[in-house]
């Protein structure tokens, strides 16, 4: 069903809602062409996230079973006193950036602490251990900011799909209905002109036709 259209059938309105057609067009084609560059940089993000997530997992696993040999042959009791001995802060920079207009944050690892239990002369396997695990946690944080970065072009993605929408089916069509509603009515008027501007003439030639008759 058509909208229903309130407007003056000018040719000043005519040209005024040209123009804001071509505006809505303009921008519908370069939000269509963020949201295609938006999606392109989701699925190369999503291939990276996989890859880095399937990378976490080994790593935590390879962390574990290294675990699992020092505790085999420290006990879990001299593991609990000899991580009593690791300070526990480890800082974390973030930076606000922004892609294509979408902002995330920049996540760094600034500090993690580094064992310091050697003069113990305890076993090898507990470096391992932690550096296996030191290695885990930064790709931890490298899936995090992916994520995150995914995560927030997904929600522009649907805010511009709903930009979209309303740019194609209410805005375009509005202005299209408006168009052709003044164009119609314009169009009509002219027909109507150029009819009693006819009758006009013929009125006149008619006339001329008497006078010369008398």
């Amino acid at each position: 069903m058509r909208e229903a259209v309130n407007i003056s059938p000018t040719k000043d309105n005519l040209l005024k809602y040209k123009k804001k057609l071509k505006l809505v067009e303009r921008a519908y084609d370069l939000l269509r062409e963020k949201y295609e560059a938006l999606l392109m940089k989701l699925h190369i993000i999503t291939a990276e996230a996989i890859s880095l997530r399937e990378k976490m997992e080994k790593s935590l696993s390879e962390a574990y079973i290294e675990y699992i040999k020092t505790e085999s042959e420290l006990g879990r009791d001299m593991i609990n006193v000899f991580s009593e001995t690791i300070p526990k802060e480890v800082t974390i920079s973030s930076k606000h950036v922004e892609y294509m207009g979408v902002p995330f944050k920049d996540l760094e690892i600034s500090h993690i602490p580094e064992p310091s239990y050697g003069f113990f002369g305890i076993s090898s396997l507990l470096w391992v251990t932690a550096k296996r695990f030191r290695e885990s946690f930064t790709l931890v944080v490298q899936l995090a900011e992916l994520e995150n970065l995914a995560y927030r072009i997904i929600k522009n993605l649907q805010s511009i799909q709903l930009n979209l929408n309303a740019l194609d089916k209410i805005y375009r069509v509005r202005f299209q209905n408006i168009i052709k509603y003044v164009e119609d009515v314009l169009e009509a008027y002219d027909l109507e002109n150029i009819y009693t501007i006819k009758k006009l003439k013929q009125k006149i030639e008619a006339r001329k036709k008497e006078k010369r008759g008398v």
